[in-house]
């Protein structure tokens, strides 16, 4: 079982987005499992689970809870705003970071591939999913404000692994949002390569796309594969799904 996180502390980066098209290209290839860590539940809405009898609060809190299947080889394990205040509930608890790795464990025969949709916040959650993760992807939209948190991101995932998870390696930084006609997108393409995180870069950037938009429109909420097939998102989420299954095949030997 090969688990990735997705994070970022910045909103608005198509986090949710990536998470959940690479998970459904994942499912093509084995058994996956998506667990929704943000208090949002944008990943459970789109995949129209808003009702579900348990969520990942449940998980968190001790209680039972239950895997919902959404699509042929794919599960979910949903959100909800109740998970808001989790953090303050955990805070007594003995081994609070390592919470989410320890209900997962009994799974680890079940899966091939799980993928965590993190909150958009470097608390506990995020550091419970980082945790048990054996990658993590950062997407960075290609606009300065997310640039300018790609340093501290690094430096949190840095820091759970030294403390908590050694074996933590960074899968990629992911482009986002990206538009090479704008200065502003090939200009954080280059930001990133100066900074030293060139190695860390998917080849492939996911383009601005008004079909990954209106996938996720309550009318249809979709992946971009059953959505529009053809179109730029698709392909983009398609070669990523590549190059992500190439990428852990790869650090896994």
């Amino acid at each position: 079982m090969k688990i990735v996180a997705f994070s970022n502390q910045k909103g608005g980066v198509a986090k949710t987005t990536s998470c959940l098209n690479l998970a459904a290209q994942a499912a093509l290839k084995g058994k996956t499992l998506l667990i929704d860590c943000d208090k949002q539940a944008n990943l459970t809405k789109n995949l129209g689970q808003e009702n579900a009898k348990t969520t990942i609060n449940d998980l968190f809190l001790g209680r039972p809870f239950e895997i919902v299947n959404v699509r042929k080889n794919l599960d979910l394990i949903p959100s909800s705003i109740e998970f808001a205040g989790i953090d303050l509930l955990i805070q007594g608890k003995f081994a609070r970071e390592l919470i989410l790795k320890k209900a997962l464990e009994k799974y680890r025969d079940d899966y091939d591939y799980v993928f965590i949709d993190c909150p958009p916040d470097m608390n506990l959650v995020t550091v419970n999913a980082l945790s048990v993760a054996d990658f993590v992807i950062v997407p960075v939209q290609a606009a300065q404000f997310s640039m300018d948190g790609v340093s501290i991101m690094i430096e949190f995932i840095s820091g759970v692994r030294e403390s908590l998870n050694e074996d933590l390696t960074i899968l990629g930084i992911l482009l986002t949002h990206f538009d090479e006609r704008l200065k502003i997108s090939r200009s954080i393409e280059e930001d990133i390569k100066e900074n030293g995180w060139g190695d860390a870069l998917f080849k492939t950037r996911i383009r601005r796309n008004t079909a990954i938009e209106n996938s996720q429109h309550k009318d249809f909420r979709m992946t971009i594969f059953e959505y529009d097939k053809k179109s730029t998102g698709a392909i983009d989420y398609m070669n990523l799904g590549k190059e992500v299954l190439h990428k852990i095949k790869k650090y896994s030997e």
